[in-house]
């Protein structure tokens, strides 16, 4: 068996697929296996797989209804014996040296209890660091709360967790939504007391969207209102920054609704009262803001 699982979720990407098969062909270090989760793809996925002929890594190819890319990451956890995943997007690729680097930094924390995987940096096209770099250090101890969220860390990291947390805590699924956001697992992982080592290397080259969360993306949110709950919900642990809590809890209010959830159940389900009634009504401002960008947005759709 292997070390490393690279999974690859992927929905209509057949013409992107061959970059990181490429990337993976020239891999300095082959202790590793590819698992390629089609999400119910329309196009030439699944020919496009067929025709990759690996040497020295074996390629595992399912193709599954199509319901988001974090269903089709819990179906790759459910499969996985290796001992860690790398979750590495099909439209992104690796450097020559990143299972190497994974396999050879691992050995130092693969025995720690609480120390559940490794976290690199992404990098642009030109090799240079996407967002913020990591804080203490080269190398640095801490959970993804500490060092991502209250250190207010910009940009995506490429992380690699142990298999059996994901597998044990997995992404929630909500029937109708196909969108969820990495963070709701990533919180509740850290929530746990659990730990990552983040490691100042980049090991994974994407493409750099700037400005943050966009209209589409904010679109996005609600129309996977369930999801966003959740979202928001993860952003409330004690373990985070009372000014972070603050900016999550005004999205938890304002996007009950969206969610049928009601306001009581909502409060129920809140760790801090006080918060919740002193931003109860700037909530109610901010859910009839996207409500109107809402409906602005289907009208617009059906006039194309």
């Amino acid at each position: 068996m292997k070390s490393v699982a690279i999974l690859t979720p992927t929905y209509n990407r057949a013409n992107l697929l061959p970059r990181l098969y490429q990337s993976l062909v020239r891999q300095t270090c082959f202790d590793f296996k590819w698992y390629i989760i089609d999400d119910g793809s329309v196009d030439d996925t699944e020919t496009v797989v067929q025709g990759f002929c690996a040497e020295k890594f074996e390629i595992y190819y399912c193709k599954k209804e199509n319901g988001g890319k974090h269903t089709a990451c819990n179906l790759g956890f459910s499969i996985i014996q290796e001992e860690l995943t790398f979750i590495v997007d099909s439209d992104d690729f690796l450097t020559e040296t990143a299972v190497e680097t994974i396999v050879e930094d691992w050995k130092e924390y693969r025995k720690s209890k609480n120390i559940v995987g490794l976290s690199y940096h992404k990098m642009n096209k030109n090799g240079e660091i996407i967002g913020d770099a990591y804080t203490g250090g080269e190398t640095v101890v801490q959970s993804f709360i500490d060092m991502r969220v209250n250190g207010n860390i910009k940009g995506d990291s490429a992380e690699i967790y142990k298999t059996e947390i994901l597998n044990k805590f997995r992404f929630p699924e909500i029937d109708g939504e196909k969108f969820l956001s990495e963070a709701v697992l990533w919180n509740r992982i850290a929530d746990y007391g659990y730990k990552l080592a983040y490691i100042s290397k980049g090991i994974y080259y994407c493409k750099y969207l700037e400005g943050g969360l966009t209209s589409q993306g904010r679109l996005k949110q609600i129309q996977n209102p369930k999801g966003t709950f959740l979202h928001a919900k993860s952003y409330l642990s004690k373990k985070v920054k009372i000014s972070i809590r603050i900016k999550y809890m005004l999205m938890y209010i304002a996007i009950a609704k969206f969610a049928n959830i009601s306001y009581n159940k909502a409060f129920d389900e809140c760790n801090n009262k006080i918060l919740f009634i002193t931003e109860f009504l700037p909530a109610m401002v901010l859910n009839l803001i996207w409500k109107k960008f809402n409906a602005e947005s289907k009208s617009g759709n059906e006039c194309l």
